[in-house]
C-alpha cells in the first residue's frame, strides 16, 4: 500500500509519524514490534512509501485507531510540489472538517476550565486525528514553556489553547483557511488527582497552500 507521510510529531520516547494510505485512510507508522520510530527515522513529510504492514498484536483501544506494524517499506518519492495536502485529501475523499473547533472530532470534544479540548470514555470519536480549515486566525500563546496555540471565536472569554506538538518551527500566526492537523493524545489521567482518563486535544502541523 502506498502511504503519503502527513506528519511527524514528538512524543517522550520516539517521534509519532502519520500518515495518509492511498485510498485515504489514516494510519500510524509503528516498527514491526510495534514501536515508535526513533529519533533518526527517515520518514518525512510528503513522502511517498510502499509499505507492507500488519495490525499491532495488541491494539490500542479508540479512538486511536490507526496504528499499524511497517513490516517492508520503500520509498517511491515525493508529492509533487504542485499537488497542495488539500488536494490529494480532496481527491481521496478523506473529511476535512471547517469552521469552529467544536465541530472537530465528531463534535464530541469537552473542555477544562483554561480552554483545553479533551475526550473521555462517554463519548469517543473513531479517529485519533484529523484535518481542519479554522474559521479564524490560530495564535502562538505559549504557557510554562510550552508551545501553544489559541483559537478564539468569541465563545469563551480566553478562547480555546492547544499544545503544539510538531517537529515543524512553530509560528507566530497560522492563517483562517491554513489546512491544520489535530491529533488527540494518549489517554492519561493525573496520579495525584481524581480525574477520569482523558485524551487531551494537540495540534501537529499545518500545510502550505
Amino acid at each position: 500500500m502506498d502511504v503519503l507521510v502527513v506528519s511527524k510529531t514528538k512524543m517522550q520516547h520516539g517521534i509519532c509519524v502519520g500518515g495518509v494510505t492511498a485510498n485515504g485512510n489514516f494510519v500510524r507508522l509503528l516498527d514491526e514490534n510495534g514501536y515508535h520510530p526513533d529519533d533518526s527515522t527517515n520518514y518525512e513529510i510528503r513522502q511517498v512509501w510502499e509499505i507492507t504492514y500488519r495490525n499491532p498484536n495488541n491494539p490500542r483501544s479508540l479512538p486511536h485507531s490507526e496504528d499499524v506494524c511497517v513490516i517492508s517499506k520503500r520509498l517511491k518519492g515525493i508529492l509533487d510540489e504542485d499537488i497542495t495536502m488539500i488536494d490529494f485529501l480532496n481527491r481521496r475523499n478523506v473529511n476535512i472538517y471547517q469552521g469552529s473547533i467544536s465541530n472537530l472530532f465528531e463534535s464530541k470534544l469537552q473542555y477544562t476550565q483554561n480552554g483545553a479540548g479533551f475526550i473521555n470514555r462517554d463519548d469517543i470519536p473513531q479517529n485519533s486525528v484529523c484535518f481542519w480549515i479554522a474559521d479564524r486566525d490560530i495564535n502562538r500563546s505559549d504557557y510554562n514553556g510550552k508551545i501553544r496555540y489559541n483559537y478564539n471565536d468569541g465563545s469563551r472569554r480566553w478562547g480555546y489553547n492547544i499544545s503544539y506538538v510538531g517537529l515543524s518551527e512553530p509560528i507566530d500566526n497560522i492563517p483562517q483557511g491554513t489546512l491544520i492537523r489535530m491529533s488527540l493524545a494518549h489517554w492519561w489521567s493525573p496520579d495525584d488527582s481524581d480525574v477520569e482518563e482523558r485524551c487531551y486535544l494537540q495540534l501537529s502541523g499545518w500545510y502550505q497552500t
